[in-house]
């Protein structure tokens, strides 16, 4: 009898030891889980803000695109003017050489 309770005790003493092992495990994951999602907040607010630089600089490279495409047009504007213009003074050239 005396073999039994010792082993029963022996049992109880594992039993206790494993609950706090088991405590302890769950204490350390949780711990472990907050680090990690502290982690990921921190990277996630990291890409965040590159992605909005990105979408900063291709809206500015856009936009100078778009300023240089317009730029050209008046460019090509102004040159047919100055053709047009340049024709009318050699036509009035003609006429003064007559």
């Amino acid at each position: 009898m005396g073999r039994i309770l010792a082993a029963l005790e022996r049992l109880e003493q594992g039993q206790t030891q494993l609950r706090t092992d088991q405590v302890q495990l769950r204490t350390d994951l949780m711990a472990r889980m907050d680090r990690l999602q502290h982690r990921m907040d921190s990277l996630d607010e990291h890409l965040t803000m590159r992605f909005g630089y990105a979408d900063n600089a291709a809206n500015q490279a856009w936009s100078a695109s778009e300023g240089s495409r317009i730029l050209g047009e008046q460019l090509r504007s102004l040159e047919k003017l100055l053709l047009k213009l340049e024709a009318r003074v050699t036509q009035l050239e003609e006429r003064y050489h007559e």
